[in-house]
């Protein structure tokens, strides 16, 4: 396949997926479309994820993060994680930022005066500034890999009924931010495998405004 008619069928299938990967992804002639590796998680949880975002993917996992799904194909260079619920996409922001600001050296340097040495310039990493989306319809209770989610709840050391009242009502949670911070935030996950920070409720700063949701989503 030429790499013009592999990008556009990747574009294709960005749109009609939604770019699914991961534990729960598209068929087998979807996926050879994509650079995948297998990552193995644990006993009876392996699945392919884009080769870029392996260290990153397994970090998710190792600090107790479930995601549903990832991807580092899309025609924007962002990366994408799905997270099966906000109590994940929380804790995932948590692992990130309890220990403080994160900036990304952008590898340039720059002047402020004349006489002044050059500096790095580095990005202060926001959160706010990624796009983030919650949904309704991608549920883990709406799964029908059922030994995968058994698979998953082992490894998180969580039960049926403790995911089943941890995630009543919870919408997924979708994020994409830019590649280049992928590293940067694979060092602060992987600090937080053993040590693990509470949620704090900032995914609550960055989801969009929930109050133009019919509220039968939620009761």
């Amino acid at each position: 396949m030429s790499k013009n008619k592999t990008r556009n069928e990747l574009k294709r299938l960005e749109r009609v997926y939604g770019k699914l990967s991961g534990p729960f992804e598209p068929s087998e002639d979807d996926q050879r479309l994509r650079d995948t590796i297998t990552l193995k998680v644990g006993s009876g949880l392996e699945f392919e994820v884009d080769r870029q975002i392996l260290p990153l993917v397994e970090a998710c996992w190792k600090s107790g993060i479930l995601v549903l799904q990832s991807d580092a194909w899309s025609s924007t260079g962002t990366v994408r994680l799905h997270f099966a619920s906000t109590t994940f996409a929380d804790q995932f922001l948590a692992n990130i930022f309890a220990d403080g600001d994160l900036y990304w050296n952008s590898g340039f340097k720059t002047q402020a005066l004349s006489n002044w040495h050059e500096l790095e310039a580095c990005i202060k990493v926001t959160p706010e500034d990624w796009h983030w989306e919650i949904n309704f319809e991608f549920v883990i209770e709406s799964l029908n890999n059922s030994e995968t989610v058994d698979a998953a709840l082992i490894y998180l050391k969580k039960t049926r009924a403790e995911i089943d009242e941890e995630m009543k009502n919870e919408p997924s949670v979708i994020v994409r931010f830019p590649y280049e911070f992928s590293e940067l935030l694979t060092q602060r996950l992987c600090s937080k495998e053993l040590d693990r920070p509470s949620p704090d409720g900032r995914i609550w700063n960055v989801l969009p405004d929930l109050s133009c949701f019919d509220p039968s989503y939620f009761f």
